[in-house]
């Protein structure tokens, strides 16, 4: 009888011991942990996501971000692409996806460049100039953006007035170069351009860290 009890007390030691490894390797994330898609590495904006660039990770729930994906759900990334940079080990959600055409076509939005950031700027800057943004000295390119909208302080936009002299006029077409805008609608108060919303926060961290107000300088010719 006695050797039962020590048979069976070594059982439940080893048993104990058993239990306490399973756990610790095993049991833990089953129970208290979630598996869900992360980065592999990181992924740049615009690129392809394929399930060489993924993994599965354990998170405790109250860190699964809103629209993770598990990973049974990795055929939802096929033919997908990353909407914005995804550093790795980074959840996959929902939000992160987009079809490859909407986010070509969501790349450029109108952003507006207010009256108090300029510093200096033509009164002949027209809709589909092209401009270079630069620091208030000019040493510092922030950028060149295609002008989308320019506006007087009441927000109309701002147009040529054709002369009476129609001399610079070739071929039926009015010469739409700089030097040749004599007169305009309206005195320039703010702008937009076309440009990429990284882009746009560029610009707005330099105005307000810098605080240092923008030169427009236009420039002919295509962006």
């Amino acid at each position: 009888m006695k050797k039962t009890k020590q048979v069976i007390g070594a059982l439940l030691i080893v048993f104990a011991i058993a239990a306490m490894v399973y756990w610790e390797t095993a049991g833990r994330d089953q129970i208290m942990t979630e598996k869900v898609l992360v980065a592999g590495a990181d992924i740049a904006k615009g690129e392809k996501i394929t399930g060489q660039l993924l993994s599965a990770a354990s998170a405790i729930p109250e860190t699964v971000v809103a629209g993770a994906l598990k990973p049974d759900e990795i055929n939802k990334v096929e033919g997908k692409v990353a909407a914005q940079a995804v550093a790795k080990n980074q959840q996959i959600s929902d939000s992160l996806l987009s079809d490859p055409g909407e986010e070509e076509a969501d790349k450029l939005s109108p952003y507006l460049i207010k009256s108090d950031w300029i510093d200096s700027r033509s009164s002949s800057l027209r809709r589909g100039d092209t401009v270079g943004i630069y620091s208030r000295n000019g040493d510092t390119l922030i950028g060149e953006f295609e002008v989308v909208y320019v506006k007087d302080a009441s927000d109309k936009e701002i147009t040529d007035i054709v002369s009476e002299d129609l001399s610079y006029v070739r071929q039926g077409k009015p010469e739409r170069g700089v030097r040749d805008r004599a007169h305009g609608s309206g005195v320039v108060d703010h702008i937009e351009i076309l440009a990429e919303l990284y882009e746009y926060q560029r610009i707005l961290k330099f105005v307000e860290l810098k605080e240092e107000k923008l030169l427009i300088v236009q420039k002919e010719g295509e962006r």
